[in-house]
């Protein structure tokens, strides 16, 4: 995170506000930390990068996902990543180096449309979908 962005802060505080979120330092430095972040990051390493409690940490990410501000993403079967919101996209992991690229286009509503249709649910909200392999640098060696 850089020190005191001020280039995002007028954004952040924007959102925050349409959100009718308190706009709070730690809310503020969460935000700009994930719109820093290159790819989705866990909360541990939120709290070394925000200087915060890990309990305060995901409180303030747990209301922003439910405000749909961040997203939640499990990369792994151990912990939760998070990333803002920035519209509708999977993520492919390396599951040798851990690089994460995002997945754009995909036909998601296709996708929902068969998945509703295979469950027999009477609606999909949302999905989550990632795809593990190798990625062309770890292959190369």
């Amino acid at each position: 995170m850089q020190k005191d962005c001020v280039i995002h802060t007028g954004k952040i505080t924007e959102i925050l506000k349409l959100g009718k979120l308190k706009i709070t330092p730690i809310r503020l430095k969460l935000m700009d930390a994930l719109e820093h972040a290159k790819e989705p990051i866990r909360a541990k390493d939120l709290v070394k990068q925000v200087k915060s409690d890990i309990v305060t940490v995901y409180r303030n990410l747990e209301t922003l996902n439910r405000l749909g501000l961040v997203s939640q993403v499990f990369l792994d079967q151990k912990e939760a990543y998070f990333e803002l919101k920035s519209g509708h996209h999977h993520h492919a992991i390396c599951e040798n180096c851990g690089k994460v690229s995002d997945i754009h286009d995909l036909g998601h509503k296709k996708l929902d449309q068969e998945a509703l249709k295979a469950s027999g649910f009477d609606s999909i909200r949302r999905h989550s979908l990632e795809f593990f392999g190798i990625c062309k640098s770890c292959a190369i060696k």
